[in-house]
């Protein structure tokens, strides 16, 4: 097959997160196993328009703000100037609406959708845009079936009026990096992930100023974002002592996961917990949210504990008995391995290939 992947960034940009790694990750053993892969996206500065890498060939054009007013001009472009068989269309936020550019069969691929949850991200005005653009989705892509990460991304779609066949395909859980002798840090807690205003790590400061009352604990937000400045003025606000580590590469990443005695994600929603996940397979609990894609990412005081969405208080607790509690430790971190283990990224290639085939009209 000859497929052209829309996305708002690769995996390189310093903006990538867990849409980037599923696309990287289900997209490159399909290139393996023959298939050709495109990859039209957004350019940070410092990259190329034009790179082969991995076996992608990536067109990038405009940036983070106006990429997907480029779309349609660059989709028709491509189009003229290669074979396409099939488009994957990655809505995210804002849809590129492929289908109005072409008569070519689009496949869309949802990580999550924000709708009211975007206000907490940026203005009114803005938030709006979002939240108006994704109630159109079902309208431009009447004519398509859907492949949606989690049940809860899933849910949304058919809640705003998603009526085709969507197809549920889970990420997978990297290959662990071999870190050896890398100690447990007993009273670590870590958030790793894009740092953004719906992910509402506020919150995990706020726990963190009511644990430290009780105890002394080590806390570090890893990643990016730009809620950063943010974050920091609460921090120093609320006198919480916490270490911003930025964007780390996967080998660092890896190795702050197998440290932490805890990770937490206090997001109000996902399309699912991917570092959630990472976590787990590095044999390290969750406190997370009961909140969409979260809850599937996390078993219930099996692998780590959910609690109601903004109870701060529950939150420091959950993390205070992950601490506290030695054994309930070691036996959470037993199953959450375990758990992890179940998702495979070979699994979700096989899955998403089975399903190309299927819009094409033919058996693999």
């Amino acid at each position: 097959m000859n497929i052209l992947l829309i996305n708002w960034q690769d995996w390189l940009n310093p903006y990538a997160g867990g849409a980037e790694v599923y696309l990287y990750e289900v997209f490159s053993r399909l290139i393996k196993k023959g298939h050709r892969v495109i990859l039209l996206c957004s350019r940070a500065p410092g990259q190329s328009r034009y790179e082969k890498l991995d076996g992608f060939e990536i067109y990038r054009l405009g940036n983070r703000q106006n990429f997907n007013f480029f779309v349609g001009s660059a989709l028709r472009s491509i189009l003229r100037q290669e074979t396409i068989d099939i488009i994957i269309d990655d809505l995210n936020k804002i849809p590129f609406y492929s289908p109005f550019f072409t008569r070519k069969r689009v496949l869309p691929i949802v990580m999550h959708i924000f709708r009211s949850s975007i206000y907490r991200e940026t203005n009114p005005l803005f938030a709006s845009y979002v939240f108006f653009t994704e109630r159109m989705i079902p309208f431009f892509y009447s004519g398509s079936n859907f492949v949606a990460i989690s049940k809860s991304t899933a849910q949304d779609l058919r809640e705003i009026g998603v009526g085709g066949r969507i197809d549920v395909v889970h990420s997978g859980i990297p290959e662990i990096l071999e870190l050896k002798d890398v100690p447990r840090v007993d009273n670590l807690v870590v958030y790793v992930g894009r740092v953004k205003r719906y992910k509402s790590i506020e919150h995990f400061i706020q726990a963190l100023k009511l644990i430290t009352r009780k105890k002394e604990v080590r806390a570090k937000i890893v990643g990016d974002g730009d809620a950063l400045t943010y974050l920091k003025e609460f921090a120093n606000k609320l006198g919480v002592s916490i270490e911003f580590s930025g964007y780390v590469k996967d080998r660092e990443k890896y190795r702050i996961y197998k440290s932490a005695r805890v990770v937490v994600q206090p997001s109000i929603k996902e399309g699912w917990g991917l570092t959630a996940i990472e976590a787990q397979a590095c044999g390290t609990p969750v406190v997370c949210a009961d909140s969409p894609g979260l809850r599937e990412a996390v078993v219930h005081n099996k692998t780590g504990f959910l609690y109601a969405y903004g109870d701060i208080e529950n939150f420091a607790l959950r993390i205070l008995q992950l601490i506290d509690d030695k054994r309930l430790w070691q036996n959470f971190s037993r199953a959450a391995r375990q758990w992890a283990e179940q998702f495979s990224w070979d699994t979700a290639a096989e899955q998403i290939e089975k399903i190309l085939y299927q819009e094409l009209g033919y058996e693999n």
